[in-house]
Formats: C-alpha cells, sequence, structure tokens
C-alpha cells in the first residue's frame, strides 16, 4: 500500500513541477517577445511582475517532490502540495493566455 501512495505522490508532484516549470517558461518567452516588439512593453511588464510567483510555485512543487521520499505521511503532504501547485500553476497559465488575447485597451 504504502509502495502504491508513493508512486502517486510522486507522479503527481512531478505533474505538479511540470505544470510550474511550464508557466514559467511561457512568462519567460513572453517578456522576450515583448521586449523586442514595440507597443507590447505591458506585456513585459506583466510578466516580469509575475515572475517570483511562478518562481515560488517551482519552489514549492520541488519540495513537494523532496517530500514524496518520506513515508506516507510526507508522501500525502507532497501529494496535495503538488496537485495544489499544479492547479494553481494551470489557473495562472491561463489567466496570461487570456489576459494575452485580449489586452487592455488605452
Amino acid at each position: 500500500m504504502g509502495m502504491v501512495i508513493d508512486l502517486i505522490a510522486t507522479i503527481v508532484a512531478i505533474l505538479g513541477l511540470l505544470a510550474a516549470v511550464g508557466y514559467g517558461g511561457y512568462l519567460l518567452m513572453l517578456r522576450s517577445v515583448a521586449t523586442k516588439r514595440p507597443g507590447a512593453s505591458h506585456l513585459a511588464d506583466d510578466a516580469r511582475r509575475r515572475l517570483p510567483a511562478a518562481g515560488g510555485l517551482v519552489l514549492g512543487a520541488l519540495v513537494a517532490l523532496l517530500l514524496t521520499n518520506g513515508g506516507i505521511t510526507p508522501d500525502v503532504i507532497g501529494l496535495l502540495l503538488g496537485g495544489g501547485i499544479g492547479l494553481a500553476s494551470v489557473g495562472q497559465l491561463q489567466g496570461a493566455r487570456k489576459r494575452l488575447a485580449n489586452p487592455p485597451s488605452f
């Protein structure tokens, strides 16, 4: 039973880490492209403001992955933390994509 929980917790934590890294990578690419295009400085500023939060999500996902190396209790904590971080990262990514599709009007 403990091995199954460990496997599930590890998979969820890895998926949470991938989602967090994907969100951070998206922000970095968005910032890079926006700095090169005239008139897109508001997008670069938005991405720059959100990068520390993306870094925090990646750090939290790494902690969740490290927690999955313990017994059943740390596995459950790592599972919940990794799953929550994955869901938060996907939500933030979708929000960033919506903002990009509907830029603010000046």
